[in-house]
């Protein structure tokens, strides 16, 4: 008895059809933004926090942010007609990431900026700007840092020698620095390292913790009027904090 098999018959399994989606061009700015605004914590660190970089960066990480929700927010809207969805998302999360980074950054730079056993004077606010009383008589206010640990900064007058410092004068912003412009005895403070130690030129916001001195008579200034304060220091520091 003989038994006829069904035949199978295989048909060919047609292609799925392709559906371009476009990618909307602020996809990849958001992403690029995010990856961009991923270097402000490392500039941070590096180099310190300012009013300036802060809002920089933080415009950065707003840009990402901001571009990539639009971006999410077109796509969803036109019910699959655009693609890039992750892409954007991941400017908003980078955006987001570097954000809290900035944060963490400059609370760290803010809680170890100041050595222990220091106070922090400023010294536009609480140095130049007390100025002199009649016949040059000293204000009572900086009269009382006399003999106080204080960590104080500024920016290094450039001399004629650059490296090997044993001592030095900072001032209180760039132009007095720079330019060659004699400051005001009120706006500068000669510093003495210990015995041993030097100091090379830095050419940003210097930072110095010591024993502030009312008295200068030991100057080394070459300056036509020579500084009247001065700090037997203890720590130089390239400054982190500008504020």
């Amino acid at each position: 008895m003989s038994q006829t098999l069904p035949s199978s018959t295989h048909s060919a399994s047609q292609p799925e059809k392709f559906v371009y989606r476009p990618i909307p061009a602020s996809a990849p700015l958001a992403a690029g933004a995010g990856a961009l605004a991923c270097l402000g914590p490392i500039w941070h660190f590096a180099e310190g926090i300012s009013p300036l970089s802060i809002t920089a960066w933080t415009f950065v990480c707003l840009a990402a942010g901001v571009l990539g929700l639009l971006t999410l927010t077109k796509i969803r809207k036109t019910q699959g007609a655009f693609s890039g969805g992750k892409t954007a998302l991941v400017g908003v999360i980078l955006g987001g990431v570097a954000a809290v980074g900035n944060v963490g950054i400059s609370i760290l730079l803010f809680s170890t900026e100041v050595p222990d056993g220091f106070d922090a004077v400023n010294f536009t606010a609480d140095i130049s700007k007390k100025g002199f009383g009649e016949k040059l008589a000293l204000h009572p206010d900086i009269a009382a840092l006399n003999g106080k640990k204080i960590y104080l900064r500024g920016f290094m007058y450039r001399g004629k020698q650059r490296e090997g410092l044993t001592s030095f004068v900072i001032v209180k912003d760039n132009q007095q620095c720079c330019f060659g412009r004699q400051p005001n005895q009120s706006d500068m403070v000669e510093v003495f390292l210990p015995a041993g130690q030097t100091f090379d030129l830095e050419l940003g916001l210097t930072g110095v913790a010591g024993t502030f001195r009312t008295s200068n008579v030991r100057s080394k200034s070459d300056l036509q009027h020579r500084p009247i304060y001065r700090i037997d220091a203890e720590i130089c520091k390239r400054a982190k904090v500008d504020f």
